[in-house]
């Protein structure tokens, strides 16, 4: 079964002068919270998995607070056992803990380049697991997510696809 972890972002507040933090002040504040591409709640697209892959739902739900991000993934398997994930942080760079029933990762961090993409990387003891990249539609009711494989796999990429119901 394809598992869609959870995808939470981020803006840190800007602290002092230097061009990364005077970039993620411009994101913030060209983005009120109302406005950021990805606040919402997301569904996947399961025609789009293999068969034998396909989970009965997948959606994953974004809040900001302050600049902290919440980031919420609710998975319904195909034998329809249910799976939860959620994490709290900013998207500096610090990994933060991934909570809940999901075994594949216990720590995520994140950077968000842009307004309308989203770059996060899952670890679980340590070790790499993915990197995905999110990227929100010019019409801000589709995202796509990029995973692109880490650890003792093969490297690929696969690419999913979510559409915006909230």
């Amino acid at each position: 079964m394809i598992v869609v972890p959870i995808a939470i972002a981020a803006i840190a507040m800007a602290v002092a002068n230097s061009p990364q933090n005077e970039q993620r002040s411009e994101i913030a504040q060209a983005n009120a919270p109302d406005q950021l591409p990805l606040v919402g709640k997301w569904s996947l697209d399961v025609s789009r998995i293999p068969a034998d892959e396909r989970p009965r739902s997948v959606t994953l739900d974004f809040r900001l607070s302050a600049d902290q991000w919440t980031g919420q993934s609710e998975i319904v398997a195909a034998d329809g056992s249910r799976q939860h994930a959620e994490a709290t942080g900013p998207a500096d760079g610090t990994p933060v803990p991934v909570t809940g029933n999901m075994t594949f990762a216990d720590k995520v961090s994140m950077r968000q380049p842009a307004p309308n993409t989203l770059v996060l990387t899952f670890t679980k003891n340590g070790d790499p697991v993915s990197t995905r990249v999110y990227t929100i539609e010019e019409n801000r009711k589709s995202m796509k997510e990029t995973i692109i494989w880490a650890g003792n796999v093969t490297p690929r990429m696969v690419t999913t696809y979510f559409k915006r119901i909230g």
